[in-house]
């Protein structure tokens, strides 16, 4: 009874110290207030809103893009974070092979792409069969807003990323093509309006795959810019280099905010979802569940989370053992804690492929400037 009474009595004294939650914080509310204020945005712009065409951009050729991008957007917001959906997936067309999936990850991308676009001798019957993926993916260019939200589910893609990469290529292939006949300018304005289209995408989504996805595509804008430009006179060179190449990357481009902000909603409806003992479990799981939930707290953790990705409070080492310091350290919500201090993903890796791109684009200018300059 006495060894029983010593676990039992510390138990209840969590139990007590845990009986009531945090209230939210003054950033916790203002996440709170941006979130209602996208999903507000997002509600008044669902027409001409790139967002919602980019959705629906993998259906078939026949099918409308914003109809099904509409129909996935209202399924996306019905489900809870990990909820499954019951209907079927639409399906989607068959991606094309293309030229330029090797060569663009080789270091010297440069060359090897220009000897796999040279050897390509069924270029314009690519072109011919995939007309129609050109002008879908134009269309969304043409598109001057993106409108986002917060909500994420864990079992459906917040965007068909491998479509949308496969058409861009496609789109530069087009580019590609018709060099001869355009003018420089034309070129540029081509290469001008992908990047533009992605960069709005990075400054303003609220999902980190979608940021990472428009960090990856405005990588290949400058790799597959720069082939293009390399395959004009030495004069023309200079003309075709866009006007968002010329000008550093704006912070918002940069910046991971409002991916952070998507982040701290996806870990908050989590935490929420988990506040459930789960009935389909083994007995054992249940009963463990049933003990751990009291002693997690999710309006703190949601509180101290929001307060780590501001940067104004760091992680919590995570110690081990039963000594007085970590006893105190987690008297109060340790379950949250423990998650916080060991569960969350570092954000150092993303800012640092976002702050490469800006590298990229000096030193990409900076040696086409360089090759003209020689050539005179």
């Amino acid at each position: 009874m006495t060894v029983l009474a010593i676990p039992l009595g510390l138990y209840f004294i969590f139990l007590l110290i845990n009986s009531q939650d945090e209230a939210l914080s003054e950033q916790s509310k203002r996440n709170l207030a941006q979130i209602a204020e996208s999903d507000r945005a997002l509600s008044q712009n669902l027409n001409n809103n790139a967002y919602v065409f980019a959705l629906g951009f993998d259906v078939p050729k026949e099918d409308s893009p914003i109809t099904e991008g509409l129909k996935r957007l209202q399924q996306l917001q019905s489900l809870t974070v990990m909820e499954k959906a019951n209907a079927k997936q639409t399906a989607s067309y068959e991606l094309p092979q293309l030229p330029l999936e090797n060569c663009l990850s080789q270091d010297d991308f440069l060359m090897a792409c220009k000897a796999s676009l040279k050897q390509e001798n069924k270029l314009k019957m690519l072109l011919a069969e995939n007309r129609w993926l050109i002008e879908r993916y134009q269309q969304l260019l043409d598109m001057s807003n993106w409108q986002d939200s917060t909500h994420y589910n864990a079992f459906i893609n917040s965007l068909p990323f491998r479509s949308l990469l496969a058409a861009q290529k496609l789109y530069f292939l087009d580019v590609y093509q018709n060099k001869s006949s355009a003018a420089p300018s034309m070129t540029a304005q081509a290469i001008e309006q992908d990047m533009m289209f992605w960069q709005r995408l990075s400054a303003n989504t609220h999902i980190l795959s979608s940021k990472v996805l428009s960090a990856g595509a405005m990588s290949v804008n400058m790799k597959l810019g720069e082939i293009m430009i390399n395959q004009l006179a030495p004069e023309q060179e200079t003309v075709a280099i866009p006007e968002s190449w010329q000008r550093p990357m704006s912070p918002q481009v940069l910046s991971l905010n409002n991916a952070k902000l998507g982040e701290w909603h996806y870990f908050t409806k989590i935490t929420e979802a988990t506040q459930v003992v789960d009935s389909t479990t083994d007995i054992a799981i249940q009963a463990v569940e049933f003990l751990m939930l009291p002693l997690m707290q999710p309006q703190d953790t949601a509180n101290r989370y929001a307060a780590i990705l501001l940067g104004s409070k760091p992680l919590e080492d995570c110690q081990i053992g039963l000594s007085i310091d970590t006893i105190s350290q987690y008297i109060f919500n340790p379950i949250g804690k423990i998650i916080l201090c060991s569960g969350i993903p570092s954000f150092e890796s993303y800012q640092a492929s976002l702050d490469s791109l800006e590298q990229h684009r000096a030193s990409l200018v900076l040696r086409l400037e360089q090759e003209t300059t020689d050539t005179n």
